[in-house]
């Protein structure tokens, strides 16, 4: 099962639209997202959207740069090869 996330700006008027990180209210930040995970909908500002990105780029690059072990390499090449089923490559 592919696991799905979607983004959009959020554009609702809702003056009780608020982040559900820092609990700001939509007429104190510049941007709200809605942020989709599988069927879980979060709505963030646009500062706790800049910290989530950070934080995913530091485990990225973790993530990336560590020394892969032979269970590693097969999870990776099991993800190429489904990847190319599917179409996506």
């Amino acid at each position: 099962m592919k696991c799905k996330i979607k983004m959009r700006t959020n554009k609702k008027e809702s003056e009780f639209t608020s982040c559900i990180s820092c609990g700001i209210t939509k007429d104190k930040c510049l941007d709200m997202f809605d942020l989709m995970v599988g069927d879980t909908v979060l709505t963030i500002c646009d500062s706790c959207n800049k910290e989530l990105f950070r934080k995913s780029l530091r485990a990225s690059c973790y993530t990336d740069s560590r020394l892969k072990t032979k269970h590693d390499i097969k999870i990776i090449t099991n993800r190429k090869r489904n990847r190319q089923v599917e179409g996506v490559v």
